[in-house]
This record gives structure tokens, sequence and C-alpha cells, in this order.
């Protein structure tokens, strides 16, 4: 009986970026990963929301689950703006991008 062991290296993490939640994973020892996806903020929104819901209404039942999710994507926002300022850009050098209803987050 061949008693050979083989190890497959896997590394999987997720970044936020401007556009969505992208995830890479590398298999193996490569610079370059194999998969690479990115998930815009809106459908993950979508996709929250509507798991506390029925149909196309939102069950009281799940009231503060929902609050809670508004609240954490709040604290979120504020915290980054926050560290934005810490590491040192100001005012000056962002640009507050207001975005219409029905663009893409």
């Amino acid at each position: 009986m061949d008693n050979t062991k083989v190890s497959l290296e896997v590394e999987a993490g997720s970044w936020l970026t401007e556009t969505g939640i992208e995830t890479t994973v590398y298999i193996g020892h490569v610079d370059m990963p194999q998969v690479v996806t990115i998930e815009s903020f809106e459908p993950l929104i979508d996709k929250a929301l509507e798991s506390y819901g029925f149909g196309d209404k939102m069950a009281n039942m799940h009231k503060e689950e929902v609050e809670q999710l508004l609240a954490t994507l709040k604290n979120a926002y504020e915290y980054a703006e926050r560290r934005v300022h810490e590491i040192g850009f100001h005012e000056s050098t962002l640009s507050h991008k207001k975005i219409k209803p029905g663009k893409r987050c």
C-alpha cells in the first residue's frame, strides 16, 4: 500500500473594495488567484433584506434584525469615514459623490 501523503495549500480571503466584496482563492504556491469573485453591495443587501420577508413584504417578527442590520451598515460607514480621516485624508482630497437611486453601490 502506498503511504504517500499529498498536501495542497488553499488560501482564501475577502476584501472590501469600492465596488463590493472581492473574494480570492489561491490553490498551491502561485502568484495569481485561481478564483476571483466580486459581489456588489446592492445584491448582498437585497439578499439580506429578502431573507427577512415573505414575497415583497417585510415580516414584523424580523423588525429587530432589520434595524440591527441597518445600524451595523451605518456604523461600518462611520468607522470607515473616521479611519479615512485618521489615516490622513482630508475633505479637500475626497470627493463625496452622491449615488443616484438605481446606481450600483
